[in-house]
């Protein structure tokens, strides 16, 4: 792109605004997109270690279900994919044994979907839900799904956005889930390239300081006291993590927006930020193949389910055999552990896998070759890992998401209204969808 001041701003180079910017420019406007991060991909951050035959990934992993968007960009690139397969097992005091642990959240997520006709949390459906058939088991399963899936306390999480997701994703084949196995990043790669270069200008290593904004004017103050920017447009798409976006409000060390962002306190009063901490393990063998539950090898293990108060979730990369494995640790227990070192969180990570696998620590230590980590708790260009909606927040994320003054529009998964918010093909549908906002005023 040539030095023309640009049509748009977008802020933040992940799916979101990768999406937007592709639209835009190739509908012919100048757009620059200002990145705080060294990279392009945002929560989306994937290793390739050498001599291993999968990826990394320390933020998104799954595609969940066949949403068109992330469908099309992967058969327009040409990208490997694999479905996810195996078997899941749980883990007790006694032992590892086979699972009931889906079987159970079923029961419950059904009988919510008949009954869920009012809004409330998940947590007071369940202290309601009497019926002899579910048992305490059941709707322990159900809340361990609800943190470790959604990222997301109980006592907040709405239930009427849990239904309207099971039905978004029921339109997607949602039951089914997919990786990418040469990484994630190749994903927001293919977007990237869908953008028309000679329209595009992207800035990385530029933190957005301040937003001055009015009607039909933005300026960005970019960059630290050492080296300052200012850009300026007519038009502006935020991409902002929910985090962020909150942390503007309280006037914290975050993207100040002049005004602020008054119109938009409600709808972040009622969504929620949720927390997850999760550690990669690269071990020199798949050693849980060793391991047998009740007479059956645990060579295709898909997850392993614990009683771990740290990481209660483990899973494999099965049907591929690299030995890679994830240790996973949502909402409280993410938010305990994200004031620890990385250092010290790969350490929590080995200890549970011990404590799971029912092995010792120093056979785990010896096998370990690396262990990666990312804390999006503490990152201070995410302030923790994806959107849930509160209790009376059906309407939240449509508020979020509405133009301001036909100046500043906004995208990212938090915004997304359509039961798709906190997936990747979330973030790329809202990216579509402030660029068709702009392009239709």
């Amino acid at each position: 792109m040539d030095a023309l001041r640009p049509d748009v701003l977008i802020i933040g180079a992940g799916a979101a605004g990768l999406a937007a910017a592709a639209r835009l420019s190739q509908a012919g406007l100048r757009v620059s997109i200002v990145e705080a991060r060294d990279r392009i991909g945002g929560r989306v951050l994937t290793k390739h270690p050498p001599g291993l035959s999968s990826a990394v990934e320390l933020g998104a992993e799954f595609v969940h279900g066949r949403p068109p968007e992330s469908f099309e960009l992967i058969k327009a690139a040409d990208l490997d994919m694999q479905e996810t397969a195996g078997q899941p097992f749980c883990s007790t005091q006694q032992g590892i044994g086979k699972c009931n642990f889906w079987q159970r959240i079923e029961k419950v997520l059904e009988r919510m979907k008949k009954e869920g006709s009012h809004d409330q949390s998940f947590a007071r459906f369940l202290d309601e839900l009497k019926d002899p058939k579910i048992s305490a088991e059941d709707k322990e399963a159900a809340c361990k799904y609800v943190r470790g899936f959604h990222a997301a306390h109980p006592v907040d999480i709405s239930v009427q956005s849990l239904i309207e997701g099971m039905e978004a994703e029921e339109k997607i084949d949602g039951d089914r889930a997919f990786r990418l196995p040469g990484g994630y990043d190749q994903l927001l790669k293919a977007l990237h390239q869908q953008c028309e270069k000679r329209h595009v200008q992207l800035r990385l290593n530029s933190p957005v300081r301040r937003v001055r904004w009015s009607r039909g004017q933005v300026e960005l103050d970019v960059g630290d006291n050492s080296h300052k920017t200012r850009l300026a447009s007519t038009r502006m798409i935020s991409t902002l993590p929910l985090g962020l976006l909150m942390h503007s409000q309280n006037g914290s060390d975050s993207v100040q927006f002049d005004p602020p962002l008054t119109a938009k306190t409600e709808a972040l009063s009622k969504l929620r930020v949720g927390h997850v901490i999760r550690v990669t393990m690269v071990f020199r063998q798949r050693f849980w193949t060793a391991i047998k539950a009740e007479g059956k090898s645990l060579q295709e293990m898909s997850f392993l389910f614990s009683e771990d108060k740290a990481f209660p979730t483990f899973w494999s990369l099965f049907p591929n055999e690299a030995p890679v494995l994830t240790a996973w640790a949502p909402a409280g227990s993410a938010e305990r552990l994200s004031v620890l070192s990385d250092e010290e969180i790969c350490n929590q990570a080995l200890d549970a896998v011990a404590r799971a696998f029912h092995l010792s620590r120093s056979s785990l230590q010896q096998d370990l070759v690396h262990a990666y980590t990312h804390n999006w708790q503490t990152d201070p260009f995410s302030r923790g890992a994806y959107s849930y909606i509160g209790v009376g927040g059906s309407e939240a994320q449509r508020a979020l998401a509405a133009p301001l003054e036909n100046t500043i529009f906004f995208a990212g998964e938090a915004t997304n209204f359509e039961g798709h918010h906190g997936t990747v093909h979330g973030a790329i549908a809202s990216g579509y969808r402030a660029a068709a906002e702009i392009l239709s005023a």
